[in-house]
């Protein structure tokens, strides 16, 4: 008869022990991040394997009362209870960890939580304690039990309260999860208390953990799938948590600087294959050095067997973290000056080519390194995140070295790009750009009948005037590019129509085109849209593309352009001889002309100039065999001017002629060039 009881009442015990055995083997075999919340975790994991083990004994310790001493089978209930208690108080702290964003409790409710442990405790160190055997049910009760039901009524509250509190920190799921898990929890004590012969706890205790596992601690949610390193995710909480403990951190990256041409010689796998080596690489050089470096660390280290380390490594301690497409990032909470070695093999690792199954790869790539006591005016991890973007795209170009550390001159530079950021913003906003004009020469009529619209940016309360060429990038690169576009081509449109420019005997204006927006595939209703709303016809509108943008942008390109070319617009390459050069790409497109770059003919007029002029007399023959109008730029003096006309160059745009100027400076200059002519006649 009591090996019958001792069955029916540990049965269920049993299958909760297996499951639980299952959830913990998952948990313990993943990678995790060594994060405030995880470690609360961990220790709700820790006692739910000591109260489902006590929970097991203290039912054969009652059914044996006749033989098990009464002061074991007394101290194996007050385990049991005592576990229990640890349980949801660790949730509560865990929920406030992950409420404050892996901050430290406040002291209030950390010291309220904490006294609130101790009439639990008291109950069940001097409480009343009785068993029940009989009809196949085996279970204690007394104040002991009540006063942990209570306890834990009081701490559920406690944490659903804190589910509403922290709304915004703690995601919609995660919140719901939580709530799920108490709402069990406290489900299997009312049930158990009213019904004492349901021992029904380590069922939903694990439940519990499994509610929370999968919503919050789901480590795959911290890894990046292709390369199986830490990913951006958990970067950042990483970088939360040190700075909540306002630990000197130092990050150390590896920006692949070709990784778009790696992907195209060898694929996608196996370029995430060269990124998990290098995140390998930096595993292995600085991960022993910085995880070991403390005494007590240290002597856990020299205790542990060998074959533990790599289980401890690949769990709670740091590892590298895809960052960014191509970048790899490492913290590392060590000096500088302990870490050189570290640097300098890391820096000749990147230099040697890398072996990714039967490819021998050579990669460029290049380090950075941000010390956060340098980097003091960051008030947010985004912050230091934006940080590490910019110093990967600025020190990309660079072939000085391959170690970059962040100085007080990129702070400045990337300050500056902010402040530009900003101002963008705000003039997108608020349509706060100014249009200037460069009028173009046709010598063979001896009139100005096309210009290019040029943007302008300005902001008199900051940095002053910013350079085309340092905001129409950023643009780009913040996704504003779109918006600017269509800005500027309506300024031109409403300009144009305000003065009447066709009228007058303007053929067309130029309008520059970036690369993103030639692969936009809007561009064509964008632009007649516009073209429309101010009844400008399509063939006054020159479209000016730049080499670069033209081999970058692929087949879009060619379909846009074939699009508005059916309404009627014209098309110039820009700035020919600065980019790709690509003449057998130039082929596949007719352009209505092309306009030659500075770059090529101011060598011309250098006292060694024998060269440039080959070069220059050879491009303008192929452009006129091609049926090309040309259009050159940079025209400063009369002698350009002179040359340029007699090898067949009769569009010229240049200082000679004009500066660009804003619009009513242009209307009034071409006024004025119209009475020049009248008066000639």
């Amino acid at each position: 008869m009591e090996l019958k009881m001792m069955i029916l009442d540990t049965r269920i015990q049993i299958v909760t022990i297996c499951f639980f055995i299952i959830v913990y083997s998952d948990h313990i075999r993943n990678k995790k991040l060594p994060l405030l919340s995880n470690y609360f975790f961990s220790m709700m994991l820790f006692f739910t394997a000591g109260n489902l083990f006590f929970d097991l004994v203290k039912v054969y310790t009652i059914i044996y009362m006749d033989v098990v001493s009464p002061l074991i089978n007394r101290l194996c209930n007050q385990l049991f209870y005592a576990t229990l208690i640890m349980i949801v108080a660790f949730l509560f702290w865990y929920v406030e960890i992950l409420g404050h964003n892996q901050k430290r409790m406040e002291w209030k409710k950390l010291t309220f939580s904490l006294l609130l442990l101790l009439f639990p405790m008291y109950m069940i160190v001097f409480g009343e304690l009785n068993y029940y055997i009989e009809d196949n049910h085996v279970y204690a009760y007394g104040s002991m039990t009540d006063a942990f039901s209570l306890t834990v009524l009081i701490y559920g509250i406690m944490i659903i309260i804190d589910t509403f509190l922290y709304k915004d920190t703690i995601g919609k799921d995660n919140r719901f999860a939580i709530r799920l898990g108490v709402m069990v929890l406290i489900g299997g004590v009312v049930v158990q208390f009213f019904n004492h012969g349901l021992l029904t706890l380590g069922v939903t205790i694990t439940l519990m953990i499994l509610f929370i596992y999968l919503s919050l601690e789901n480590p795959k949610e911290y890894v990046d799938e292709d390369t199986g390193t830490f990913n951006k995710r958990a970067f950042h909480l990483m970088m939360e948590e040190k700075k909540e403990a306002d630990r000197s951190l130092i990050l150390v990256s590896v920006v692949v600087d070709d990784l778009n041409k790696i992907q195209t010689m060898v694929g996608h796998d196996r370029t995430n294959h060269v990124l998990k080596i290098i995140g390998d690489q930096m595993n292995e050089v600085f991960q022993l050095e910085e995880h070991f470096h403390g005494k007590m660390m240290k002597q856990v280290y020299e205790f542990s067997m060998q074959h533990k380390r790599k289980k401890i490594r690949n769990t709670f301690l740091s590892s590298a973290y895809h960052t960014r497409s191509n970048v790899m990032t490492f913290l590392v909470e060590q000096p500088l000056e302990s870490i050189q070695d570290q640097l300098n093999q890391l820096s000749m690792f990147i230099k040697e080519p890398i072996t990714c199954s039967q490819y021998t790869i050579a990669i460029k790539a290049h380090i950075d390194v941000i010390l956060t006591d340098v980097y003091k005016e960051q008030s947010s991890c985004d912050e230091v995140y934006e940080m590490m973007n910019y110093m990967a795209n600025h020190n990309e170009a660079r072939s000085d070295t391959n170690v970059h550390f962040l100085d007080e001159e990129i702070i400045s530079q990337k300050m500056r790009y902010t402040t530009i950021e900003n101002i963008l913003r705000d003039a997108i906003a608020n349509q706060g750009f100014d249009m200037v004009y460069q009028p173009i020469y046709h010598s063979k009529t001896g009139d100005f009948l096309s210009a290019e619209a040029l943007v302008r940016l300005t902001d008199t309360t900051t940095v002053g005037f910013v350079s085309p060429e340092e905001f129409i990038p950023i643009a780009e690169k913040k996704g504003m590019i779109m918006e600017l576009g269509q800005i500027v081509f309506e300024k031109v449109c409403a300009f144009a129509r305000k003065k009447c420019l066709q009228e007058i005997g303007i053929e067309y204006i130029e309008v520059n085109l970036s690369g993103i927006q030639c692969m936009h595939p809007d561009l064509p209703s964008q632009l007649q849209k516009i073209m429309q709303k101010y009844e400008i016809t399509p063939g006054f509108i020159n479209l000016e593309i730049t080499e670069t943008a033209f081999v970058e942008s692929g087949e879009m390109l060619q379909v846009n352009m074939h699009e508005l070319r059916d309404m009627g617009c014209s098309f110039s390459m820009d700035d020919f001889g600065t980019g790709y050069s690509n003449l057998s790409r130039m082929a596949e497109v007719t352009y209505d002309l092309v306009k030659l770059d500075k770059s090529l003919i101011w060598p011309c007029f250098s006292e060694e100039s024998g060269k440039a002029n080959a070069i220059l007399e050879s491009v303008i023959r192929l452009l006129h065999q091609l049926n090309v109008k040309i259009v050159a730029e940079g025209v400063e003096t009369e002698e350009m001017a002179i040359y340029l006309n007699e090898h067949g160059v009769t569009c010229l745009q240049g200082y000679y002629y004009s500066k660009p100027i804003g619009e009513e400076a242009y209307y009034n200059f071409l006024l004025n060039d119209q009475r020049g002519r009248l008066s000639l006649t």
